[in-house]
């Protein structure tokens, strides 16, 4: 009889349980962010009702390199931002989870935001100081599990930055918070409405030719970790 070493057992065993032992590992840790992040928003709101913190505010497409995104990088300026519309008695956030994503810049697990399923009028400002960075209008549904936005609600709302990996960061330009990146994917132009193409403020990145319907808008993919929505009273 052919006699097999001993060795042959240990590698054949390790080829056969390391790529389940990742996909456990990963399962466990994508499930284990999800119910802290709805633990953690429940806790938040709990918070808000007894101290009065953020009170007023009820609550992947593959990377793209920025080829086709020609924009001015930014860094966030707080005097740049005197005009920026900030929300009144704004507290910012005490969640960990949303100052992991705005202070540390970690992305939340796509189909995680409840900003995925909103589709009131409304604002969408900065989750740590409260201006205004998109609003209703600018928004649509990308299929990537992002809260996603074609334009920004205001001139300068935002600095946008190019990464070592090719992809443009997007930050609130009053505090410098992660919000999300840039890509030049949104929707065809000839998908919005043409009074929103009208109010597309000259700070936002430019993709495509402007005067072609079939070009496309860009894509601010956001998390919505970094964004508290304000209804439009």
């Amino acid at each position: 009889e052919t006699s097999v070493h001993p060795s042959n057992f240990t590698l054949l065993d390790a080829k056969m349980i390391s790529p389940l032992k990742r996909i456990t590992s990963t399962t466990i840790l994508r499930s284990s962010f999800c119910i802290t992040f709805a633990f953690s928003l429940i806790f938040e709101r709990q918070l808000s009702s007894a101290f009065n913190v953020c009170g007023s505010h009820p609550h992947r497409n593959p990377c793209l390199s920025h080829s086709g995104l020609n924009f001015s990088s930014s860094e966030h300026n707080e005097d740049s931002s005197d005009g920026a519309v900030i929300e009144e008695n704004f507290s910012g956030t005490i969640n960990p989870l949303r100052l992991a994503v705005l202070k540390l810049g970690m992305t939340e697990l796509r189909f995680t935001s409840p900003l995925n399923s909103e589709k009131r009028v409304g604002f969408y400002i900065c989750a740590n100081c409260g201006a205004q960075l998109f609003d209703s209008e600018g928004k649509y549904d990308s299929g990537t599990g992002w809260p996603s936005f074609w334009k920004t609600a205001k001139n300068g709302s935002v600095a946008l930055k190019s990464e070592w990996d090719g992809r443009i960061e997007c930050s609130c330009q009053r505090c410098g918070g992660h919000l999300g990146h840039v890509f030049p994917d949104g929707p065809q132009r000839k998908d919005v409405p043409e009074i929103g193409l009208s109010t597309i403020p000259d700070s936002d990145p430019k993709t495509g030719d402007a005067n072609n319907k079939f070009s496309r808008l860009p894509r601010f993919c956001m998390n919505g970790a970094s964004l508290f929505f304000t209804p439009k009273e």
